[in-house]
């Protein structure tokens, strides 16, 4: 008899748990504060017609850290940027400035993600766009302005 008590008793609080709510766990810090970024060209049109882009960007709620230290695990309140110039390779780094160099004239786009350690984006990301000018045609010395 004393069997069948005890399992009606941990059957009950079993009940009463499940009644009460879900469970709350504690987290990580950090992990409870969601994830917010910015990203901005400094100085565009100056770089831009240096052929050159430098992304500043501004992270908040979590920690910028090289994917490597956690062997490429997800960690609650860590991550990386994905920098990327029109499609091209995706720059992976804790970096929260980088410089593009040699651009070709035209418009190019920057896209800048916020992913965790596992490379997955977390949800922030923002697309910049520069414009390089082309470079002015070379004149000839025997060509006269015109008046």
């Amino acid at each position: 008899m004393t069997t069948s008590i005890r399992s009606i008793a941990i059957a009950g609080a079993a009940l009463s748990l499940m009644m009460a709510g879900p469970l709350v766990y504690a987290q990580t810090p950090g992990a409870a504060t969601k994830a917010t970024m910015t990203a901005k060209l400094v100085d565009a049109d100056k770089k831009a017609a240096e052929k050159t882009a430098t992304v500043e960007v501004t992270i908040s709620g979590v920690e910028l850290v090289d994917p490597a230290m956690s062997k490429e695990k997800a960690v609650p309140g860590q991550a990386h940027l994905h920098y990327q110039v029109d499609k091209g390779p995706v720059v992976a780094t804790p970096s929260a400035k980088l410089s593009f160099h040699d651009l070709t004239p035209g418009t190019h786009t920057i896209l800048v993600v916020l992913a965790g350690n596992d490379h997955q984006p977390l949800g922030p990301q923002e697309q910049l766009t520069v414009t390089v000018p082309a470079a002015p045609k070379a004149t000839s010395g025997s060509e006269k302005p015109k008046p």
